[in-house]
């Protein structure tokens, strides 16, 4: 109901009235009005805060900037590990298509190596930086042990980034290396480069004193977290028995009395930051009312268009349109049920096709990453997804 019914409604009601009267009465609808919508803001408001994704403060954005850029967006994204292998001549990232790689990491490469002293050739192999992986493993651990719900991470640089190692021992070239080529695939290396995600290790410690337990065998540290608004986890150490979020902080159940550090993850929530070489990833979901709704129903329906709620959500799926869904196909980009989620075989097998607005070098694995929440959100499907 708006003003214009209203005055219609008089019009047609008061003819007889006095034009003061009249008046009054137009003033006194317009006050239920804007009553009523004020109302209705409030109790929309109060239900998005009933409704909203916990885990808001828990998503994980990626990008790549070189080494000396990191301070720029120091305060949203970090280096994932700035340390190195052993005996590995350098780090090098390979921005091409997924496919690719296993051209890349399938067998040694003659290599045209740039230094201070010259440039030389040598026979060398590329070997995934496994640690950046592993640090992802240990932020699922930790995730787990705080009761927080664990998202399949779309990090797909991390997986452009590989380590060069000789073939021979001790054939190193001499000086430092800048500039990598190499001469059988015409695949593009680039130096100086490192993964950045919105994860940054933390050490706090209570600064007041720990409160005792009843049974004066557990006491209560608060923790005072210097960004309220992000995201933090605590690593579990012996001793600790819980730990939960409060109005005041981070509290921590441990048997500890004194004072005491601990190790923590704070999970940047987005910044408005300028990353400079390569576009930001995460896996953020754009919640709607209706994805709200949907993820506190007691079950899911099974259809095409909740299947197209789920491809169309995460910000992941910006520039791919689903287009067919096709029972017992099989598509060419898999999930990433093998590193992050345990999906047996033996299932019905369910193809989605997508077709991209442009195509770029992580467009088969934005695919991947929608097949793969598509196939948490169905566990009867073997999902996967193609590229038409």
């Amino acid at each position: 109901m708006d003003e214009s019914f209203i005055y219609e409604r008089l019009k047609a009601l008061s003819g007889g009235l006095e034009r003061e009267g009249y008046r009054d009465i137009s003033k006194a609808f317009e006050e239920v009005v804007r009553y009523n919508r004020q109302a209705l803001r409030e109790l929309e408001t109060k239900l998005n805060e009933e409704l909203r994704d916990i885990s808001e403060r828990f998503y994980l954005y990626g990008a790549v900037a070189a080494a000396g850029d990191t301070p720029i967006v120091n305060d949203f994204l970090f280096p994932m590990d700035e340390g190195s292998e052993p005996e590995s001549l350098a780090t090098v990232f390979c921005p091409c298509a997924k496919s690719r790689l296993r051209e890349l990491f399938g067998q040694p490469h003659e290599l045209e190596i740039q230094t201070d002293a010259g440039t030389v050739t040598r026979k060398a192999r590329f070997a995934p930086c496994r640690r950046y992986q592993r640090r992802i493993g240990e932020l699922r651990d930790v995730y787990y042990e705080n009761g927080v719900y664990w998202r399949t991470p779309y990090l797909p640089y991390v997986d452009r980034f590989a380590d060069v190692f000789c073939e021979e021992q001790g054939a190193g070239p001499e000086g430092e290396i800048r500039f990598i080529r190499m001469k059988d695939l015409d695949l593009p290396l680039s130096l100086g480069l490192v993964p950045l995600w919105n994860v940054e290790p933390v050490k706090l410690k209570c600064t007041v004193f720990p409160i005792p337990a009843i049974d004066e065998r557990y006491f209560c540290h608060t923790l005072r977290l210097p960004f309220p608004q992000d995201g933090y986890v605590v690593r579990r150490e012996r001793g600790i028995r819980n730990m939960y979020m409060s109005a005041r902080g981070m509290e921590v159940i441990t048997e500890e009395r004194g004072q005491k550090e601990f190790d923590l993850y704070r999970i940047a929530v987005r910044r408005d930051v300028k990353v400079p070489h390569y576009p930001l990833t995460s896996n953020m979901r754009r919640m709607r009312h209706i994805d709200r709704q949907a993820d506190n129903a007691a079950g899911r329906l099974c259809t095409r268009a909740e299947i197209g709620r789920i491809a169309s959500v995460y910000e992941a799926s910006e520039g791919l349109k689903l287009v067919e869904i096709r029972e017992d196909g099989q598509g060419s980009a898999e999930g990433e049920g093998g590193r992050y989620r345990f999906a047996p075989p033996g299932r019905e097998r369910l193809c989605l096709a997508f077709r991209a607005e442009e195509r770029g070098f992580l467009t088969e694995d934005q695919v991947s990453f929608l097949a793969e929440e598509v196939q948490g959100a169905f566990p009867q499907f073997a999902v996967t997804g193609e590229i038409v």
